[in-house]
């Protein structure tokens, strides 16, 4: 098992809490729901994993809460926790979004969750207008349930620069957290978010870190990130998440095996060299590709 304390954290901007460098998706492959996520996160938990990732979208948060409810009455305390999930568009605009709050953690079985992200900067013919007004909107909503505490931070998922600025410009809760597809082959574009993010504080979560579920095989066997893995005694996958986290962006890869989970968390023993860095961080433009499709500052 893995000791809590050996996953460092990043701070979140306006002291609203610390987030585990290493959790666990919990999204987009079979054992993303059912019992199969629940015993996933109670699994991960007592393995010492802290950091869990679901979103309204994945239509999991009864069995991730009872996963976690589980895992706290077998001694894993609720303040160790890390618990981000998501709005989807369907629930932006000021009234849709003050009543998803309670639906959510009724539905999670908690009375607080640690992060609250808008999973996109779109939105499909809300009533609440544009998508800069929808986000807006969506974002004061969401703030009067930060003051209250039954969120503790705010960010966002696949924004860009302008996008993140123009909460920023609102004067209320800052953007705390950008979740967004991270890894050696993502374009340009998603790079320079990044170190937008890191500019202003804003903590980065890399989704997407080993390929989509369709990817990954190709990926991790890349015959570079083998050889990587074998002088570190680490496997490709380990490789890829010491990647981000050598770029202080933290990793959220999903499985419901503890023997990946495990893996997934002892990322923090071993350091990539400086030649091994550059060559993950000069793939050439040609070779670069999103699995998911989300391209920051994409929309209005």
């Amino acid at each position: 098992d893995v000791h809590p304390s050996s996953v460092p954290s990043l701070p979140l901007l306006g002291g609203t809490g610390k987030m585990p460098m290493a959790g666990v998706g919990l999204c987009c492959r079979p054992s993303a729901s059912g019992d199969a996520v629940r015993k996933g996160v109670f699994d991960f938990l007592m393995l010492g994993g802290r950091h869990l990732d679901t979103a309204q979208l994945y239509g999991n948060h009864r069995e991730v809460g009872q996963g976690m409810l589980e895992a706290m009455a077998n001694g894993v305390p609720r303040e160790e926790i890390f618990l981000t999930t998501k709005i989807w568009a369907d629930d932006f605009g000021f009234e849709k979004a003050a009543a998803w709050v309670p639906r959510m953690l009724s539905e999670l079985g908690v009375e607080y969750v640690d992060l609250v992200l808008l999973h996109l900067p779109k939105n499909d013919g809300q009533a609440c207008g544009s998508p800069k007004q929808c986000r807006q909107e969506t974002w004061l909503a969401l703030q009067r349930f930060q003051r209250a505490g039954q969120i503790r931070s705010l960010g966002v998922s696949n924004f860009g620069p302008r996008q993140m600025q123009e909460i920023f410009d609102m004067g209320g809760a800052p953007v705390t957290v950008n979740q967004l597809e991270y890894h050696p082959w993502v374009p340009s574009v998603h790079r320079e978010t990044v170190e937008w993010c890191h500019q202003k504080g804003v903590a980065v979560t890399a989704y997407g870190s080993m390929g989509s579920n369709n990817y990954a095989p190709q990926i991790t066997a890349q015959g570079a990130l083998q050889q990587m893995g074998e002088m570190h005694r680490k496997s490709a996958g380990q490789v890829l998440l010491r990647w981000a986290i050598e770029h202080n962006v933290s990793v959220i890869p999903g499985t419901s095996n503890p023997k990946h989970q495990l893996e997934n968390l002892q990322i923090f023993d071993f350091k990539l060299g400086g030649q091994e860095m550059g060559m993950l961080d000069h793939i050439p433009e040609s070779d670069r590709m999103l699995h998911f499709g989300h391209t920051p500052d994409e929309f209005p």
